[in-house]
């Protein structure tokens, strides 16, 4: 992941299910704090490195794309999904647009200070 801009900090979850890692890692939510925009959340603006990212692979089964949500459901949104091996081990990997809605903002934008403070 490239930042766009500044880059809020990454977050990541994982579970193993069925002998694969299902793995999502995101670049958490700003929230300003302070002036007119007061409480306002806004993602982090990035451009990730698909080839980079699929070198780390040792294999790739499959790669897609989800341009939109797929409904109330669907926590993740848009995302771009890997699944592949990696270190010898199966991996679902997704990349995001977005953080999911239940993590909270990794990074307060502090108007008056005029500076980012990071959350986590």
């Amino acid at each position: 992941m490239h930042a766009h801009d500044v880059l809020a900090p990454i977050g990541c979850h994982y579970h193993f299910e069925n002998d694969v890692w299902e793995v999502t890692i995101f670049a958490s939510r700003t929230e300003v704090l302070g002036g007119e925009r007061d409480g306002l959340r806004f993602p982090s603006r990035f451009v990730l490195d698909i080839k980079g990212l699929l070198d780390l692979f040792s294999s790739v089964e499959a790669i897609e794309w989800q341009a939109l949500s797929q409904g109330p459901d669907d926590e993740i949104g848009a995302n771009l999904a890997v699944l592949g091996t990696l270190d010898g081990g199966q991996v679902c990997l997704r990349i995001p647009s977005e953080a999911p809605d239940r993590f909270e903002v990794g990074r307060l934008a502090n108007v008056y200070e005029m500076r980012f403070i990071d959350v986590w």
